[in-house]
């Protein structure tokens, strides 16, 4: 069933929700399977740097179609569109996006707060939830080679400032800068629980967690009890592909056979991840 992010977030009072990008209509099958399997809500997320190659305005309504014969709850969700990127916004509104996550974290606060509060705006109109993000996430959305230091030196986000731009914006989820980053990481990243459990006492809206490929699961399950209600993965999705991409065969043409054996994999990965987040590993 379709629905927006809040909505899914409300059902994670003790939680988090899976957020998974995807490339092609496979990866979203294997995110749905997973999240029939467990029955959990999940998200579905489109980098906006993959817009326009996924050709999405032609793909997004297939994945409707099956958010829609889902059994649990599901949202569509823009990740990661920039302040310049509006009219990528208004598009996937109208292509039936329930979600936007609007990233001016590179803007000052004020710059931040003012793109955000358009974007909440225009989303809500749609009834469309929002997600922005405060303090910088170190790494590039969408490349997962990118062989990231544990990134002591990007800075927290500012809890005050977290809560002037919560104020001000009323956006429905809040991205962090607590030490993870976007790609591979080349050694583990040290976590500021801190920073999660001072910003979640101050706000009932659901923190957000990028960068959780190559966390360990045991930092995963304490930014949880410290309030972060939606994590995103998905570096950790391509490296599976590539890896069996480059395990294959040379001497078989069977690429249905190729296909499946990826989804299987991504499916498997899914739900480990799934399970994890939302406490059914421990």
């Amino acid at each position: 069933m379709i629905n927006n992010l809040a909505q899914v977030l409300k059902l994670q009072s003790q939680s988090a929700a899976g957020s998974f990008n995807i490339l092609d209509l496979d990866m979203a099958f294997s995110i749905l399977d997973s999240a029939e399997e467990l029955q959990l809500p999940v998200i579905i997320g489109i980098a906006s740097r993959h817009f326009d190659d996924i050709r999405a305005p032609l793909l997004v309504p297939s994945i409707l179609k099956a958010m829609e014969t889902a059994t649990i709850p599901v949202a569509l969700h823009l990740d990661h569109a920039a302040p310049d990127q509006l009219e990528m916004i208004q598009k996937a509104l109208d292509l039936g996006f329930t979600s936007i996550m609007i990233d001016g974290s590179l803007l000052p606060l004020c710059e931040n707060i003012a793109v955000t509060q358009k974007v909440v705006e225009l989303s809500h109109s749609y009834n469309a939830s929002v997600e922005g993000e405060i303090g910088g996430i170190a790494g590039e959305e969408g490349v997962a080679d990118t062989d990231q230091d544990a990134p002591e030196e990007t800075p927290y986000t500012n809890v005050a400032e977290a809560q002037q731009f919560i104020n001000e914006t009323s956006v429905d989820a809040l991205a962090i800068a607590v030490g993870t980053a976007h790609g591979i990481y080349n050694c583990e990243p040290h976590i500021n629980f801190d920073v999660i459990k001072e910003i979640s006492a101050i706000t009932n809206i659901p923190l957000v967690m990028h960068g959780a490929t190559g966390v360990s699961d045991k930092a995963i399950q304490i930014a949880v009890e410290n309030g972060i209600r939606k994590i995103n993965y998905f570096s950790g999705l391509l490296q599976t592909a590539m890896n069996e991409v480059r395990l294959c065969n040379t001497t078989s043409n069977d690429y249905l056979s190729f296909k499946r054996t990826i989804s299987n994999q991504w499916s498997s990965a899914i739900t480990e991840q799934m399970k994890l987040f939302s406490n059914l590993s421990k």
